[in-house]
């Protein structure tokens, strides 16, 4: 049997390279917002594929954005976030949401899905490649002064408000989610 000097030296020794195994599975906070963007992608990508061109028009009520508008809107927003993190917007983008939706509002159905896959990429690179030093940097989202970070995570919920709402449109049309099936 062990002395109890022993067993406590075992203890104590398993005991210490706990904290550096238990760090290394933890996500940091960009891991995690990485992933919630590729899982957004995966989503928005998926109901553009899931919803007919027709069904592109659908709008609840006259006043609120058809599908194909919600999917633009996507499209707009990962490309024009970005730049207040300070990140160049891709090539081709217009300067601005207002000049970004007009030309993004003329793609058709599969222009708009190759668009809405090369967006999220961007929005996708854009997270993955900040070091944290430009993270914790300010930045401003519509007028309030945050940190890159915090500016990243509002943006996001203002994407998620999105997908909730193509997903409520694709209900409505008897559109079954792909990762729903």
């Amino acid at each position: 049997m062990l002395s109890k000097s022993i067993r406590i030296a075992f203890v104590a020794a398993f005991l210490a390279t706990l904290p550096g195994t238990v760090s290394a599975q933890m996500q940091t906070w960009k891991d995690v917002q990485v992933a919630d963007v590729q899982t957004m992608k995966d989503k928005f990508v998926g109901l553009a594929e899931a919803f007919t061109e027709a069904q592109y028009d659908y709008r609840p009520m006259e006043g609120v954005r058809s599908v194909k508008e919600v999917l633009a809107l996507a499209v707009v927003e990962a490309h024009i976030f970005p730049t207040a993190w300070g990140v160049t917007a891709p090539a081709g983008t217009g300067t601005g949401f207002g000049p970004e939706n007009q030309r993004v509002g003329a793609l058709n159905r599969a222009q708009l899905i190759r668009e809405l896959n090369s967006a999220f990429d961007h929005l996708i690179g854009a997270v993955r490649n900040m070091d944290e030093a430009k993270r914790n940097e300010p930045s401003t989202y519509f007028g309030r002064q945050m940190p890159v970070h915090a500016n990243i995570a509002t943006g996001m919920a203002d994407m998620h408000e999105h997908l909730g709402q193509l997903i409520a449109y694709a209900r409505a049309n008897r559109v079954v989610p792909p990762w729903s099936r």
